[in-house]
């Protein structure tokens, strides 16, 4: 089939970014074709039409960012191919060029980011055993990098929220990846790219540089150049407490284990103002601190906050802020607003207030509040000042919704807005001279788009009509009519008009090259906004719960008083626990029945120990911790069928990275560990691995578990305690006090939460029947008695001892035979 003109433009277009799904624009819609069509009906769920054979799919050009969003959020690239030029006399093939690539990491249109939510792109540059690793968000320009060995990838990208990964050519790491893939040449991957955009940038980290420099140049094929790129700044490696994507899961940190919009973590925590403080305050979540400086410099804000009574004047403020960060990048692609404009000198106002606001502080003042109180006074006050000066209020959503520039603002704009309103009142009052001139009491002037300004005449009075009035348009009910002097009119205010808006145009222009040339003091003032925002929600959150400062030792000591789950206390009533493991203590057994809060207690432990080091108070009456690297959850059943893996696979899988990656200044979760294979296979496997993370790793431990022969290990092993939750009987019910106590657990009580989860009450009578039968038969296993012969430990059965007591040698035949008895019944326990 021979292909039409567009046709063959679009392919040509196409064929320059195969890897991108082409938005290509007829008229008022962006098409798409062939395979591309295909997908867009697929994911967009529109539907998929053809002309000649070819599938196509279309959305409206002003809805486009919605369905960009969508095929972005699902991993798709996406090519702009909008048309640069107007219809027009003679024109039969429209210019159309791709303008923009955007992918799922190079996103900085407002209407395709979530405002919560980083948007990452990050490059990988493999070299032995070690990764150089940057990263970039493209909206606010922020550009991180670290250099980690290769084991350390998965712990890295976990802390990471990364839309798309650029790998060089044929290379992958190992381990699930979460992202869009992109591969680019190696020839990308350049320390040159780096050093000529910033020079001192990653001396003593020559692979990230390299990961570095290929971001830039992917940035620079999608985007374009973007100025308001930051040098890259290393930050994680050594300075974060590492959690793993287990761990952020199993303790809720920003999504619920079960169901959706379910409290968690970072949604009690947030009461930020600011999206760019809400941002920040996920990445603290994510990556808490690792240094002792850091977190007390970030406490001594916290408490100077919460102490001062200067919320009252934050939280207004703070709310006025636009997305400064974001806004940024806008200026310098050219896409600022009026409405962004007027936004930037709000927040300007703002943080001088706030600036105005933290000088009231009591001396001293903490070194972080001190440090954003001075980013915040270098607010461009002049440029704020400009803006308010020079824009409409209320400006306009965009400059073709004008007018843009408020009067007196400038001389010449003020003079052609004068011309027009001048023509504009010559042209109503001809109207009233043209109906008395002819006589013709319906006469109007009208005006269209597309014949400008016209004398509207009702067919009854068209004999009235003037001989020399040129004929524009005929209707149904009348005809359309211009005149010389009409004309010139119409000519006229179309030169002022367009003088207007040129003019409003070059005047807004010199207000965006203000904003481009004010980036690196913007940033700073971002970077405060952000952080005193952040800083001012865990201040709030800490005065609304009652949360206490905790108090960091160099000793290996974890002591918390009336302890408690931060997000289970929101939605119950809680009873408060107290641990104390002493420097000597590295692992806890915690016994106990099902639902007596086991579970619970071992995650608020690991919660106040993230809390804490992230700068935030606790919810504890007193709290004495150690500064942790590392913090793992190994919480329940994760069944990982989709990858592969086998509960039980899964469960040693998580188990082995703990056992390799935990050091003596990790804190490790342990909930149930070994219940995926046999009883005796899963017993002996939980006890290896306490006992290799109490003497071998030294770490601490909390281990969890319905095996009450792992209590065995505190008289085995230093270092190691029992502690149980609580449970009594009362009139054939059990009741949980959900209070953690020295000892070990005696009963399960199953079969009584069998009856709370309702199960049929012949079905729990069968159960109770079997439970009865099996504990009251005698086995090698179990003895009558209770005396079971002991799995690990020291304690030897009445029968070994005997056995070693006696000399078979000096036993008469009838003695041999009494011994005989005795070691049976021994063993039956009589």
């Amino acid at each position: 089939m021979e292909l039409t003109p567009v046709m063959r433009q679009y392919q040509a277009l196409k064929a320059r970014h195969p890897e991108a799904i082409l938005f290509f624009q007829l008229g008022d819609f962006y098409e798409t074709f062939l395979d591309d069509a295909e997908v867009v009906a697929r994911e967009l769920e529109i539907v998929l039409t053809s002309r000649d054979g070819v599938p196509m799919a279309g959305v409206p050009v002003r809805k486009a960012d919605l369905y960009v969003q969508r095929l972005l959020r699902r991993g798709h690239k996406v090519a702009l191919g909008p048309q640069l030029e107007r219809p027009g006399q003679g024109k039969r093939l429209l210019k159309r060029d791709v303008v923009r690539v955007l992918t799922p990491g190079t996103v900085i249109e407002d209407g395709a980011l979530d405002a919560a939510t980083d948007v990452l792109l990050a490059a990988v540059w493999p070299d032995g055993e070690r990764l150089g690793v940057a990263w970039v968000e493209a909206a606010s320009g922020e550009l991180g990098a670290e250099e980690i060995p290769s084991t350390q990838f998965p712990a890295l990208a976990a802390r990471l929220p990364v839309a798309e990964w650029v790998f060089p050519d044929g290379w992958r790491p190992t381990g699930e990846i979460v992202g869009t893939l992109t591969d680019r040449p190696a020839a990308d991957f350049s320390r040159d790219r780096l050093a000529a955009r910033f020079p001192e940038a990653l001396p003593d980290a020559p692979r990230a540089a390299r990961a570095a420099g290929a971001l830039l140049a992917y940035l620079e094929a999608t985007v374009g150049d973007l100025s308001h790129l930051r040098p890259p700044v290393r930050g994680l490696e050594g300075g974060t407490l590492v959690l793993d994507a287990f761990t952020q899961r199993s303790l809720e940190l920003l999504a619920p284990l079960r169901g959706e919009g379910g409290p968690t973590l970072f949604s009690l925590l947030d009461r930020t103002k600011t999206a760019m403080g809400r941002r920040l305050l996920k990445r603290w979540v994510l990556a808490p601190l690792a240094s002792r400086p850091a977190i007390e410099a970030r406490l001594d804000a916290v408490e100077a906050l919460l102490q001062s009574e200067l919320d009252g004047a934050l939280v207004p403020a703070l709310s006025r802020c636009c997305d400064l960060p974001r806004l940024r990048a806008r200026a310098v692609t050219g896409g600022l607003s009026p409405v962004d404009l007027a936004a930037l000198a709000r927040t300007l106002d703002a943080a001088a207030e706030l600036a105005g606001a933290l000088a009231s502080l009591p001396a001293p003042v903490p070194e972080r509040l001190a440090a954003l109180a001075t980013a915040l006074r270098a607010a461009p006050a002049a440029l704020a000042a400009d803006v308010q000066r020079a824009l409409a209020d209320p400006p306009p959503p965009s400059l073709d919704l004008g007018p843009v520039i408020r009067d007196g603002y400038d001389p010449a704009l003020d003079a052609l807005r004068g011309e027009a309103d001048v023509v504009r009142g010559r042209i109503a009052a001809l109207e009233g001279e043209a109906r008395q001139a002819t006589g013709i009491p319906t006469l109007k002037v009208g005006y269209n788009r597309v014949f400008g300004y016209y004398f509207d005449v009702t067919r009854p009075h068209l004999a009235k009509v003037p001989s020399d009035w040129r004929r524009r348009q005929s209707l149904a009910n009348g005809e359309r009519f211009s005149s010389a002097e009409l004309d010139l009119l119409a000519d006229r205010l179309a030169a002022a008009e367009d003088g207007i808006a040129k003019r409003e145009r070059e005047l807004f222009s010199g207000l965006c090259r203000r904003v481009e040339e004010a980036l690196a003091a913007l940033g700073a003032v971002g970077d405060a906004l952000a952080e005193l925002d952040a800083l001012r929600s865990l201040a709030d959150l800490a005065r609304r719960n009652r949360y206490t400062r905790p108090r960091f030792t160099d000793r290996s000591r974890i002591r918390v008083v009336e302890g408690r789950h931060p997000v289970v206390e929101e939605v119950t009533q809680f009873v408060p626990n107290d641990l104390d493991l002493g420097q000597e203590v590295r692992l806890a057994v915690v016994t106990g029945p099902n639902m007596a809060g086991k579970s619970v207690f071992l995650r608020q432990v690991a919660l106040i120990a993230l809390l804490a080091q992230m700068g935030s108070f606790v919810p504890a009456a007193e709290a004495e911790l150690p500064v942790f690297d590392r913090i793992y959850t190994r919480v329940g059943a994760s069944d990982a069928l989709t990858g592969g893996l086998s509960t039980f696979m899964a469960e040693m899988t998580e188990a082995a990275e703990i056992l390799n990656g935990a050091t003596s200044r990790s804190l490790v979760i342990l909930d149930e560990l070994g219940r995926g294979t046999s009883t005796h296979d899963g017993m002996a496997l939980a006890w290896a691995i306490a006992r290799h993370l109490a003497e071998r790793v030294g770490c601490k431990t909390l281990f969890a578990t319905h095996y009450r022969e792992l209590a065995r290990l505190a008289e085995a092993t230093p270092g190691v305690v029992n502690l149980h939750a609580a449970a009594r009987e009362w009139k054939g019910e059990v009741v949980f006090l959900y209070r953690i106590l020295p000892g070990v657990g005696e009963r399960s009580y199953g079969i009584h939460v069998a009856r709370l989860a309702e199960l049929p009450e012949e079905v729990l009578r069968e159960a109770q029947r079997a439970l009865d039968e099996v504990e009251s038969v005698p086995s090698p296993a179990r003895p009558a008695s209770g005396a079971q012969l002991p799995l690990f430990g020291s304690e030897e059965h009445p029968a070994v001892r005997a056995l070693r007591d006696v000399d078979p040698d000096r036993l008469t035949p009838r003695e041999a035979l009494d011994f005989l008895y005795r070691l049976r019944a021994l063993a039956e326990g009589e």
